[in-house]
């Protein structure tokens, strides 16, 4: 039988609490990974972290949460220190960070499109820089960057998301012409119409529900386990001939726009 594993890799998930993130770590840890993942650390998201580690757990899996702000490098770096430190090296990192507040470009303030770079750029660059060192000295490393269908689209409603994402893709593949020869394979998978808590929220009336899913040829929803499948193809021995590509995860629905 043929599956992905991923026994005995330390894999680390910027974001890794909630919606395509929590599938993430999930899948990864039911693969076999040990995954350390970051969220924000608001009280009231407590109880749900601590559910999905539990859950994980009670499957036999290996995971371990850290209250980390991802617009802060100094921390980022401090986590990845200490992963490096006491497990020996990290396999994988995903950089899943990301927020779209839906609003009109002409009413954007500049400190909302700062802001909006921070949270959707800079965390996945902060990630990066701080596991480059520890992949570089050990001769190899995977890098998965969550991206967006908005980089074909522009779809979403945020000019800042859409242009960090775009951006994201160009990290890719700086990373990829620089380092891959170094033995660090980089990817970019792009999501969309995931069936997130926000998705629902959006599209919560069950008319334009429908009209998004007669869009999508797949004929259903994307899920957060489908996301989680192809990071964790791109994350084991599979995925050794797979760098510097962009992979759309749309069901069809952006060809089928046009």
């Amino acid at each position: 039988m043929v599956a992905i594993d991923l026994s005995g890799k330390t894999i680390l998930v910027i974001g890794g609490s909630r919606g395509i993130g929590e599938g993430i770590t999930r899948l990864l840890c039911e693969a076999g990974a040990e995954v350390w993942f970051t969220w924000t650390g608001r009280p009231e998201l407590a109880g749900r972290v601590e559910a999905l580690t539990a859950s994980v757990r009670a499957a036999g899996g290996t995971v371990r949460a850290e209250a980390v702000d991802a617009r802060d490098f100094d921390a980022t770096r401090g986590l990845v220190e200490r992963i490096e430190r006491d497990r020996g090296g990290i396999r994988a990192l995903v950089c899943n960070v990301g927020k779209n507040t839906a609003r009109p470009a002409d009413r954007l303030t500049p400190q909302e499109w700062e802001a909006g770079l921070a949270l959707n750029l800079d965390s996945a660059f902060y990630g990066v820089r701080a596991v480059l060192p520890g992949m570089l000295a050990r001769g190899g490393g995977r890098i998965i960057l969550i991206g967006s269908s908005a980089v074909v689209d522009g779809g979403g409603g945020a000019i800042d998301y859409a242009a960090a994402k775009a951006a994201m893709t160009g990290m890719m593949t700086y990373l990829c012409r620089t380092y891959a020869r170094k033995g660090i394979l980089t990817n970019i998978v792009h999501p969309c119409v995931i069936e997130t808590e926000l998705l629902k929220e959006r599209y919560a009336e069950p008319a334009a529900r429908q009209k998004l899913l007669d869009q999508i040829p797949a004929g259903r929803f994307g899920q957060p386990s489908d996301v989680a499948a192809v990071v964790a193809f791109l994350a084991s021995s599979w995925g050794d001939y797979i760098t510097g590509q962009e992979i759309l995860l749309d069901g069809g629905r952006t060809v089928y726009r046009g």
